[in-house]
């Protein structure tokens, strides 16, 4: 049996009626989950875990690197 992995992230919605900004910034604004988009296939079933392992560190050093507007989300999907 093989997996894919997918990922998603967070983007902000302008949710302003008047649909204002200034400067950049949204007048009123909410963060919402991106769809889910395939980012690595073909995956063994022994080797799952370890593939989500590297991911998920690899997202964590993002997060160092540029803050928690870089974090994802991961799963692992059967095909």
């Amino acid at each position: 049996m093989t997996y894919s992995i997918e990922t998603r992230h967070r983007i902000e919605i302008n949710t302003d009626p008047q649909r204002r900004c200034y400067n950049g910034v949204h007048a009123r604004s909410e963060m919402v989950w991106t769809r889910w988009e395939i980012i690595d296939f073909f995956i063994k079933s022994d080797r799952i875990e370890q593939r989500l392992l590297f991911w998920r560190e690899l997202n964590d050093n993002a997060i160092k690197d540029r803050g928690e507007s870089a974090r994802k989300a991961f799963r692992a999907i059967k095909e």
